[in-house]
């Protein structure tokens, strides 16, 4: 069990419980999965670029992607009917807790231009788009390989039911948020 996943367990749980007043511990907002996307105007192209897409995310997490295929024909997009327009690999318990800390703790603090995750107020999921693939430690040995690789995009799916939960979530994560639709310091830490 990594550092993020066993004080996600522990702390965030205490801080749940007593911010939220749950009935029980079942009651607890999670996250239950990751998805790492990746999809480009260069795979609909050349369908080989997506084999570069899957061995990255292999790397990465460690888990064999799924080739995402279109599902209809779109002419504006020179786009037809099961043509390879990416990949997809989904997360869970231990690879989730892996990929996430190695998010949050070695290639967000690389990235300069990553702005604040934007968390709705309709939504209990969050997403957020990663501009380069290039900065995990997985991939710096073959920096020249992979460097046609643009950013990926990756959902974190939570069981939260309110806007709160997810906010709490995000922030025992350590990622950078900003609220959507007016939620207020004083609705997440209790009035003072």
């Amino acid at each position: 069990m990594n550092i993020l996943h066993s004080s996600f367990k522990t702390l965030f749980a205490r801080d749940m419980v007593i911010k939220m007043n749950y009935g029980s511990c079942l009651d607890l907002a999670k996250v239950k999965k990751a998805t790492l996307q990746y999809t480009s105007k260069y795979v609909v192209e050349e369908p080989k670029q997506s084999f570069l897409a899957c061995v990255a995310f292999q790397l990465i997490t460690q888990q064999t992607p799924r080739i995402i295929h279109a599902k209809q024909s779109v002419a504006a997009f020179k786009l037809k009917e099961h043509q390879v327009v990416g990949c997809i690999v989904t997360l869970r318990r231990d690879n989730m807790y892996e990929f996430l800390q190695n998010v949050i703790y070695t290639h967000l603090p690389q990235n300069t231009y990553f702005t604040p995750i934007q968390v709705s107020k309709t939504q209990p999921n969050v997403h957020f788009g990663l501009s380069q693939v290039l900065f995990f430690s997985e991939l710096e040995k073959h920096v020249n390989i992979f460097e046609s690789l643009d950013g990926c995009a990756v959902q974190l799916y939570t069981t939260a039911k309110t806007p709160i939960e997810t906010l709490l979530i995000c922030s025992a994560l350590k990622l950078p948020v900003e609220s959507m639709g007016g939620i207020k310091k004083q609705d997440l830490y209790g009035t003072s």
